[in-house]
């Protein structure tokens, strides 16, 4: 599954709760709070239900063993399956930000659509290519090792995983956004109208059908098949199917709204910046408090040199406040996290997935002449919405 980066506050907001795991092919991967939940009920699962009732007579340390092994190869097929999405995306010039698992699987947070019917759908398959392969490696593993009493555990994980990347494969083949089904949809309905926002439209509105359907099953198996637990499962899934398909439409209106418009539009002036040479004690007393902004551009002898925010002094202990500088803390300067006055929305919304911001700088002939927040954006898309514009 593939997702947008730059969408909404609350999609901001989610995109840094979690915990940094490791980097893989540049691409951070991100382990959301919730991901640690279904990490623990697949395991609990394979260990309690799987493996006793596949292979009995064996002891709880060694179904623990086999549960936490075989977990571990299913979420390392989630994260290729995702990072199977993140190279074509790459290869085909648009960055991916990171890789974030989370209680529905993982999701790989690209900083802008395709610009194309092709590479969407490229983007879009390599997913299901990847679980396919994985699926037929398994199975075709499970039956070459035919029956063998010398390996039943081994044997068992492969097709706990065989099943596993099929069902995988299988669901994110629905054809409905933001599943990577509905991503190819979208890409062929694109290609015959060459509308984007038609094709989304349509996508989208298959996914909240999906979803529809899905709490469906979930209730009729909760309240008549006795599955309370499976039936608030597909319950829970049919919610973020749904609020996931309304968003990605959002953010095609959105792309349309913000085309043609300038960083100038938006942007505030009368920028408040820091000086370089102070402690980032002198910061917060000086600036922080009194101005309660959470970013500012940072400059050194009137010239801008980098952004310093809240979120970067966490990076530093606290009992260094007092003597590390600013220009020590901040971030410096680049073409990745700061605009002219001339460049588009869309661009400035690129720049801030990509850079993690959410405040960039406006630099024109050498100094700062405003700066432009994802708040600035949004009440200008909430103006044009009002006035329908």
């Amino acid at each position: 599954m593939t997702r947008l980066r730059q969408n909404t506050r609350a999609g901001n907001a989610r995109s840094y709760r979690g915990i940094p795991l490791f980097t893989v092919l540049g691409i951070r991967i991100i382990a959301d709070y919730s991901w640690f939940l279904i990490v623990a009920l697949i395991v609990a699962t394979l260990t309690a239900g799987w493996f006793p009732s596949e292979l009995p007579g064996r002891t709880t340390v060694q179904y623990a063993l086999l549960g936490v092994i075989t977990a571990f190869f299913f979420f390392a097929s989630v994260l290729v399956h995702e990072l199977s999405h993140s190279v074509v995306a790459v290869l085909n010039g648009i960055p991916v930000r990171r890789i974030t698992l989370f209680l529905f699987g993982g999701v790989a947070e690209i900083t802008r659509e395709p610009s194309d019917p092709k590479t969407e759908l490229k983007i879009a398959l390599a997913g299901p290519a990847t679980s396919a392969v994985l699926a037929a490696a398994c199975w075709a593993i499970v039956l070459a090792m035919g029956p063998s009493p010398g390996r039943p555990g081994l044997q068992l994980a492969l097709q706990y995983l065989a099943m596993a990347n099929t069902v995988l494969l299988a669901f994110n083949l629905l054809p409905g956004l933001p599943l990577d089904g509905g991503r190819v949809l979208r890409a062929v309905l694109w290609k015959a109208t060459g509308n984007l926002r038609r094709a989304t439209f349509i996508a989208s509105l298959a996914g909240k059908a999906l979803a529809a359907v899905l709490v469906v099953l979930g209730t009729v198996a909760a309240l008549f098949g006795g599955q309370i637990v499976v039936g608030l499962w597909l319950i829970l899934i049919a919610l973020f199917l749904r609020q996931a398909a309304d968003r990605s439409y959002q953010q095609v209106v959105m792309k349309e709204h913000l085309s043609g418009v300038r960083v100038a539009a938006v942007m505030t002036p009368n920028v408040v910046t820091a000086p370089a040479d102070i402690t980032l004690a002198e910061f917060i007393d000086t600036f922080v408090l009194r101005h309660h902004f959470t970013t500012y551009p940072v400059v050194d002898a009137g010239n801008p040199v980098g952004i310093i925010s809240i979120r970067l002094m966490k990076h530093v202990p606290k009992e260094a406040w007092r003597t590390t500088l600013v220009g020590e803390a901040m971030i410096p300067l680049s073409d990745l996290n700061a605009l002219s006055r001339d460049d588009g929305i869309a661009l400035a919304i690129q720049k801030m997935g990509t850079s993690g911001l959410s405040k960039l700088p406006v630099i024109e002939d050498g100094r700062i002449v405003g700066i432009v927040t994802r708040g600035d954006i949004m009440r200008y898309l909430e103006i044009r919405s009002d006035l329908s514009v």
